[in-house]
């Protein structure tokens, strides 16, 4: 049986300012239901709002345990289901190794060694990149811009 999160524990929600569904970080319940929240990518604290596409959340304690804890439940997460439509709508974009002194661009396909196939869905200047996984948001570095 699936127990409310509790506070300090992450989720995911619709980030306000990045704009996104994101992994957050439990900072207000109000009874059991998440009241406020604080991204973990841009660090800002706002109101909860579901993942898009959800209305409530769904895996409440599914990042307890760490690893794929959620692969069991109906239908593709979130994440899951922007990762494909990205792949999807990139198909043609060749997959590159992904190495800490690469270069990347919004949009470009990488294939990291422990995380797998992966898209970058956000620049985060000067040396970061967001990349959506299947089942996983990181934010990686890489080169940069050129200066």
């Amino acid at each position: 049986m699936a127990r409310s999160p509790d506070v300090a524990n992450e989720v995911l929600a619709y980030c306000t300012s990045c704009k996104m569904d994101l992994q957050h970080v439990v900072v207000a319940m109000k009874g059991d239901r998440i009241a406020k929240v604080q991204c973990k990518t841009c660090k800002k604290e706002h109101a909860f709002k579901a993942p898009k596409g959800a209305t409530e959340p769904t895996k409440k304690s599914a990042k307890k345990g760490g690893k794929k804890a959620d692969e069991g439940a109906s239908g593709a997460s979130p994440i899951e289901a922007e990762w494909e439509k990205l792949m999807t709508t990139h198909k043609a974009a060749p997959m590159k190794s992904y190495s800490m002194k690469g270069r990347f661009q919004l949009g470009d396909k990488l294939n990291h060694p422990n995380f797998g196939e992966g898209i970058v869905g956000k620049l985060i200047y000067p040396n970061k990149i967001e990349v959506i996984f299947k089942n996983d948001l990181k934010v990686l570095i890489h080169s940069g811009t050129a200066s």
